[in-house]
């Protein structure tokens, strides 16, 4: 705990610029590392974790810790969803808990709650925000995953919650599960011993066909988003269930609010059809919609066509046509302009104007395209590179 001077100095500077801070002055008796810890940690928190900036006593880590931590919304998300299967009163630990927002969200139905770090820090930070947050029951252990794994008897839990580790040694970041600490594809059949379900959260970056041929027994697969930013793929073990994974897309507004989840097995999503939209209905006033990155990354894109009445402009161009606007498209959705052809002489009435320019199945990257056209960034108009039904290589020129 810090001395008196040095939370009073926290309480008055927590909207400071913490490099100014880091800088200047300070009065003495003041543990200025520790201040700058909580004020740094308090202003990522505000975005990130709100509930634990709206709460008196809660104790910040290193930034680090903060970065990987999960938002608040997307916990709250995950914990919906396991109310949903397993309803309350049931067991449940966070055997990597870090900075415990997981453990704290997932266990508010739980009637036996444990926490496992292998950092002490991050233990004592969870002890006091437990505490503060009104949750003191949470059982804290500090010690490895495998360790805290290896002592428990067979179904002493009802769900067991781990986020593996996705940095290495010198920072790198990790995509492959079993690169990840603790190695979740070596400890699988130890964890579904312990309890019949298991979620685990990994990497936005996860390639999701390799992550299921490296875990047995998933049900579920949920690729969920923030603001349209795919922030983490969750697969859920279920003791032996051998049936096809369920995929999950949803992304979540800034209000904490989920957007329509887009649900199906691959399977089910394959047998559906593909409709693909002619070139020549591509005219003014119709509509281009582009899902956000979690529906992006769940592939589901005949179950997103039957579910919002459009058609793909090309198979591999994962842009949707629809005569009308379509209804609770899970993305964003312009108005159609106009098609330039991808030719000189379209192309350069282009120079020098200004437009917010992407690439949807195109040879060229957004940036080197950007740099030929001698393109402007900003403003009300969007062009988007792309390849039609057709195979010809045009920009789509749209407006909100």
């Amino acid at each position: 705990m810090a001395n008196n001077l040095t939370e009073q100095f926290i309480r008055e500077h927590l909207t400071a610029d913490v490099r100014t801070l880091a800088l200047g002055s300070h009065p003495d008796g003041v543990d200025m590392q520790y201040a700058l810890t909580q004020i740094s940690g308090w202003q990522a928190a505000r975005l990130k974790v709100p509930l634990w900036a709206a709460t008196e006593g809660v104790v910040y880590p290193k930034h680090l810790s903060l970065e990987q931590c999960t938002s608040q919304y997307i916990a709250q998300y995950k914990a919906s969803f396991i109310e949903g299967l397993l309803g309350s009163g049931f067991r449940m630990a966070d055997i990597t808990g870090g900075f415990g927002v997981d453990c704290f969200f997932l266990s508010r139905n739980a009637s036996q709650v444990y926490y496992n770090e292998m950092s002490a820090e991050l233990c004592d930070c969870a002890r006091a925000n437990f505490k503060a947050l009104e949750r003191p029951e949470i059982e804290i252990n500090c010690g490895t995953a495998e360790d805290y794994i290896s002592h428990l008897e067979p179904d002493s839990l009802d769900l067991i919650y781990l986020d593996p580790a996705r940095r290495g040694d010198t920072g790198r970041k990790l995509i492959s599960i079993s690169d990840c600490q603790p190695d979740t594809v070596a400890l699988q059949d130890e964890l579904l011993r312990v309890s019949p379900n298991v979620m685990v959260k990994l990497s936005p970056m996860l390639d999701i066909s390799r992550a299921l041929t490296e875990m047995r027994h998933v049900s579920h697969v949920l690729v969920i988003g923030l603001e349209g930013e795919c922030k983490e793929i969750t697969l859920l073990l279920q003791r032996d269930y051998n049936g096809e994974p369920v995929t999950q897309a949803v992304d979540i507004n800034s209000a904490g609010e989920p957007k329509t989840a887009v649900s199906s097995a691959k399977s089910t999503d394959s047998s559906l059809p593909l409709p693909i939209a002619r070139p020549q209905w591509l005219q003014p006033g119709t509509f281009i919609s582009e899902p956000s990155a979690p529906y992006m990354k769940s592939a589901l894109f005949r179950t997103i066509t039957a579910g919002t009445g459009t058609a793909l402009l090309h198979p591999d161009t994962h842009l949707f046509w629809s005569k009308e606007k379509p209804e609770d498209f899970p993305g964003r959705t312009f108005i159609l302009q106009g098609i330039i052809p991808f030719d000189k002489r379209s192309l350069s009435k282009l120079t020098k104007t200004q437009a917010n320019l992407s690439v949807r199945n195109f040879p060229e990257t957004a940036p080197t395209l950007q740099q030929k056209l001698k393109l402007r960034d900003g403003g009300a108009r969007y062009l988007i590179a792309t390849t039609l039904a057709d195979g010809k290589r045009v920009l789509l020129d749209l407006s909100k």
